[in-house]
């Protein structure tokens, strides 16, 4: 008797230790996805919409349009005229699944945009009535993509595709560049005449490029990418933070990765100019993620880094001012820098006060239109409008992660994952008047006259992953996934 009891026990301290295991794997999984994945996963519904009750039927009708809606993609363009009052202008559905590293990009009066396989050209001479052209599909799944001359650079898994884009309408994959020992590409930027990409094994590739001259050129080998070349690699160090041009040359900096709340000096050194020059016209930082991750965004003026201290990204902003008159000592020339935090929720939460608004509108595109068959049909935006409710709500789970932000002018202009497309000063006015003498404000009250707008509103009806702004400022151009999918 007592032996049947100790077999039962043994069995069933047996069967508890395995579910334990097994517990304990799905809980090591899940800690491996990404910010942005967990959040969607285990926030609860951040807002409330005004919307009648859906039957049974139309539940159904939903769920199989969200299953259909996965493998599409959505194009929409955002009209800023008006700073203070932009609007939801049209929107693309293109019938293709889109992954978390695809790209939209300007190039003139073309949108290019990639999605899992596919680029797509987009006439947006009209930006209101935004016109697709055709695809160029690949044979791998693609993501990042930049323009380059008369070329448009795609990432794939392992190589980098070399599209000449000369004739918008038919897009011409040339040549195919594959880094030392069929490295994996982790991600990469263009310079000038020179390609920087960075492999999966912390090295940095320089190949020089001539992007508007090379034509025709066949599929390459390692040293010889048409008219490219590999002129450097650059072994990245431990500590390595952000990579910096050295001016007239392929060179990179590394910038060390801050131990404490007092940035490295090197990371002022490419913004800070030379007291007799003028400020500096190209980008002095790499667009290429930190050693943490990070995007990073960069002009001549401003350095930008996300900061991934939870599911909510924040935002610093860096920069340097040349003054004439400083206000604290004696001399009269002088270079300061100048670090902005810029917290979404907080800034969000000061826009709501500020505005007093208690509830946020998601606008409708006053045109949209879909893709069948490689042509562009016109289609009836949905007549119902929701309402969100932003009294008492948890503000980050209200606008979700952010998921991409550009640099124009003196701006940032952001979108999150719950669609919401934001404007705000990546420095405040009261720094550019307290750096700049006021003969040298006339020639920029123009640009600094919206200065402090601060807008945070939802836009889309969809979950954007890619953002792109004019020079002008007129209009941005998200590229998203629809609002069902993950």
């Amino acid at each position: 008797m007592l032996k049947v009891l100790a077999k039962s026990i043994f069995a069933f301290l047996t069967v508890m230790l395995l579910l334990s295991v097994i517990h304990i794997g799905c809980s090591s999984r899940h800690l491996e996805q990404n910010p942005v994945e967990r959040y969607y996963e285990e926030s609860a519904p951040a807002y409330s919409l005004e919307q009648s009750e859906k039957n049974a039927t139309e539940q159904s009708q939903k769920t199989v349009t969200s299953a259909k809606s996965k493998e599409t993609s959505i194009f929409s363009v955002i009209e800023l005229e008006d700073l203070e009052h932009p609007t939801l202008a049209a929107s693309i559905q293109l019938p293709h699944r889109v992954g978390p590293n695809n790209t939209v990009i300007l190039a003139g009066k073309h949108a290019y945009l990639t999605t899992e396989r596919h680029l797509h050209v987009i006439d947006v001479s009209i930006p209101k009535c935004p016109s697709y052209l055709t695809s160029l599909p690949f044979g791998d799944v693609i993501g990042k993509a930049l323009i380059a001359g008369h070329y448009v650079v795609v990432s794939g898994k392992k190589q980098l595709y070399l599209v000449n884009i000369e004739q918008p309408l038919h897009p011409v994959l040339e040549s195919t560049l594959h880094l030392p020992y069929q490295n994996a590409i982790r991600d990469f930027d263009v310079s000038g005449s020179h390609l920087y990409v960075m492999g999966a094994n912390d090295t940095v590739y320089v190949f020089s490029i001539d992007f508007g001259q090379a034509r025709h050129v066949k599929i390459i080998e390692l040293e010889n990418f048409g008219q490219a070349r590999l002129i450097k690699t650059i072994e990245l160090e431990k500590r390595w933070w952000l990579l910096s041009l050295k001016p007239g040359s392929p060179e990179v900096e590394q910038i060390p990765l801050p131990t404490s709340n007092n940035f490295p000096e090197e990371l002022w050194d490419p913004l800070l100019v030379e007291r007799w020059e003028p400020r500096l016209s190209e980008r002095q930082f790499l667009q290429l993620r930190s050693s943490k991750q990070e995007k990073v965004r960069a002009s001549s003026v401003f350095l930008v880094v996300e900061w991934l201290r939870d599911p909510t990204y924040d935002l610093f902003s860096f920069d340097t001012y040349r003054s004439f008159d400083d206000p604290f000592g004696d001399d009269p020339l002088t270079t300061s820098p100048i670090i902005v935090y810029h917290n979404l929720a907080l800034d969000f939460r000061k826009y709501l006060t500020e505005t007093g608004q208690k509830t946020l509108t998601r606008s409708i595109p006053a045109r949209a239109y879909a893709v069948a068959n490689g042509k562009r049909q016109e289609i009836l935006p949905e007549p119902s409008s929701e309402t969100m409710d932003v009294e008492d709500k948890r503000l980050k789970q209200l606008m979700g992660p952010v998921t991409d932000f550009q640099i124009s002018g003196n701006r940032l202009y952001i979108v999150t994952a719950n669609g919401f497309f934001s404007i705000i000063p990546i420095i405040s006015d009261y720094y550019l008047r307290l750096y700049y003498r006021e003969e040298s404000m006339k020639n920029k009250r123009s640009q600094l006259s919206n200065g402090e707008i601060r807008l945070f509103l939802p836009f889309l009806a969809s979950r954007p992953i890619s953002l792109a702004v004019d020079e002008g400022e007129h209009y941005a151009y998200v590229l998203s996934h629809p609002e069902n999918s993950k």
